[in-house]
């Protein structure tokens, strides 16, 4: 019934709006044009579809990709429109671009480093440094998390290997099922893996989104965007990441340290490092292939080559030794978001070449100026509202291409780098306090066998990381003033 719903809602609103485009003079002195409202009729159906689940989200977002082209063509025979707007290289040009091929490297490269099996004895080596305590472990954790966090783009990779050996502590020290304890050491795998990586360029294939976004928008307001290098993308986040992993460690190793005295065995995690033997041929590959990406990747404001180049090299030397296969490529890679992310990039340019940003501002920035006026009051504006609106649309993407619908027009005249918005908002998007907000967080309790933390206890380590987001976003406005995203 939803989904039913939700295609004839969509479909009435391209027919409203096609109407009101039709309707539109040639010639009129207006901001918006006949194909401001093909766009506007297009967007807020493609808003109903991704909301009520009708259809497959790249399947959405590439028909309404299509459905503009198609209409164009139609409207310019008739005369309703008389120059080509909604074309090819515009709706498409991001597949040309170099964030729709940073998102397929990120995906194939963990792939590869994911399959040699590396990541496990790495996990393994670190976890087994630390005290057999809780505390110890809870520390063992959230290293882990941490080193692991720049070595592969995959969170999913990451989190999957991690998780198990959360559980596996909590059953050999003995904790009680949904316990506060249980939580703690699952939260210490959990958020330093699944989001940590986010303060590294090579850490989270939603960076590369972020990138993208911000490049693309950019393009379309025509103000000043932000290039970032590994470096600089992590002194960007840094205040952030500290705040993540502080907040971390005071709700894992305190608010949820068991009342009586837990221990696991010294030899626990050295025991399963010796059944693991000497490292294989693949490891020693995707070793060597990790070692030298991420010295090339961190020093690349000397030597000035591409981020996803160096990627890419790397996979070619992947597949040239035999550690990635071709039907690795074929299959591992989610090609349907690949197309997705391609094809929402394109239909975000539209969003102010076609006039709406400016639109949209000035209704809203009367109202909304007092918010943007100050980052001290838009950054935790923006946080809050984020979590409010996730509630409504599911898609992380989707969310961020309404609150730039909304505030992207007014960043410039506030002296805001497009960074500080999109940064903040996708962060604060990916929280889970509802199980569909984020089907990650589902798939990760089936991994981590759904006995010892369930999706009750699960959400209050979402609240706690929407109160951690929350300090670490306002609290980098500092740091955002001193590299000149804020003025």
């Amino acid at each position: 019934m939803k989904k039913r719903n939700g295609l004839i809602f969509a479909s009435v609103l391209v027919v409203v709006f096609y109407v009101l485009a039709c309707s539109m003079k040639l010639g009129e002195d207006s901001v918006l044009s006949a194909a401001s409202f093909v766009y506007a009729g297009v967007f807020l159906a493609v808003i109903v579809l991704l909301l009520t689940g009708a259809l497959a989200d790249w399947v959405v977002v590439l028909g309404a990709s299509s459905l503009m082209i198609l209409t164009d063509a139609v409207f310019r025979k008739v005369g309703i429109m008389t120059e080509p707007v909604f074309t090819m290289p515009g709706l498409f040009g991001a597949f040309s671009g170099s964030t729709v091929w940073l998102v397929i490297m990120v995906f194939a490269l963990s792939a590869g480093i994911g399959k040699s099996g590396l990541l496990n004895r790495i996990a393994i080596a670190i976890l087994s440094v630390f005290p057999p305590t809780y505390t110890g472990a809870v520390v063992a954790m959230m290293c882990t998390g941490t080193v692991l966090s720049p070595l592969i783009p995959s969170v999913n990779a990451k989190v999957n290997i991690l998780i198990p050996f959360a559980t596996s502590t909590t059953e050999e020290m003995g904790i009680k099922p949904r316990s506060k304890g249980a939580l703690g050491l699952f939260t210490a795998c959990y958020l330093p893996a699944y989001l940590g990586g986010n303060a590294f360029l090579t850490g989270s294939v939603y960076v590369s989104v972020i990138c993208g976004f911000i490049t693309s928008y950019a393009a379309a307001l025509g103000v000043e965007g932000a290039s970032f290098n590994f470096v600089s993308w992590l002194v960007a986040a840094s205040v952030w990441f500290v705040v993540l992993l502080a907040g971390t460690f005071l709700f894992c190793a305190v608010l949820c340290r068991p009342a009586e005295k837990v221990e696991f065995s010294k030899t626990f995690f050295k025991d399963r490092l010796k059944e693991m033997g000497a490292m294989r041929r693949d490891e020693k590959i995707a070793a060597a292939v990790l070692v030298i990406a991420l010295l090339l990747w961190s020093t690349s404001s000397f030597h000035g080559m591409d981020t996803a180049m160096i990627g890419w090299a790397a996979i070619c030397v992947m597949c040239a030794t035999g550690l990635l296969a071709p039907s690795d490529f074929n299959t591992k890679i989610p090609w349907s978001l690949v197309v997705f992310i391609g094809s929402l990039l394109g239909m975000a340019n539209y969003m102010s070449t076609l006039g709406w940003s400016d639109a949209i501002a000035g209704v809203l920035g009367p109202i909304l100026a007092p918010l943007v006026a100050s980052p001290w009051i838009f950054v935790p504006f923006i946080c809050i509202f984020t979590y409010l609106l996730r509630f409504l649309i599911i898609e992380q993407n989707t969310a961020l291409v309404v609150v730039m619908a909304i505030f992207g027009g007014l960043m410039h005249a506030a002296g805001m780098n497009l960074y500080v918005i999109i940064f903040t908002e996708f962060m604060s998007s990916m929280c889970w306090t509802v199980p569909y907000m984020n089907p990650f967080a589902m798939a990760t309790l089936g991994v981590a066998g759904g006995k010892y933390v369930t999706f009750p206890e699960m959400r209050r380590a979402s609240i706690l990381y929407m109160a951690i987001n929350l300090v670490g976003c306002t609290a980098s406005i500092p740091l955002w003033y001193a590299l000149g995203f804020l003025h």
